[in-house]
């Protein structure tokens, strides 16, 4: 078995989501849910993302990603629809030991969801 069954506590933890499009969304509505301190970055982001970064409840960063927008970071979840973006924040956050879930690639994810 490769992955330990484990719920966190994300109240007030520094969350990163590289993409703002359907499932970065999802993925974004669950960590504010937990309490999480969410960072989306991406270009563009849903109408959802944008309301909850007016109304303040998340910080957007719209623009593309830098591996410097890991630091800090408990937890990232790359959730864009670009493939070899994604392994790289996958790679990135590894080396940096932090959680990562890749949507697009559960090998190259060290947790799931």
């Amino acid at each position: 078995m490769r992955f330990y069954p484990i719920h966190l506590d994300l109240r007030g933890r520094p969350c990163l989501v590289v993409g703002g499009g359907a499932v970065g969304t999802r993925k974004v509505q669950r960590l504010v849910g937990c309490g999480a301190r969410v960072t989306v970055v991406s270009p563009e982001v849903s109408e959802t993302l944008a309301r909850l970064a007016q109304a303040g409840g998340i910080d957007w960063r719209r623009r593309p990603y830098d591996p410097a927008d890991l630091e800090g970071a408990f937890l990232v979840i790359g959730a864009t629809a670009d493939g070899p973006l994604n392994a790289r924040i996958g790679q990135a956050a590894r080396r940096r030991g932090l959680l990562v879930n890749l949507v697009d690639r559960p090998e190259g994810s060290t947790f799931l969801v």
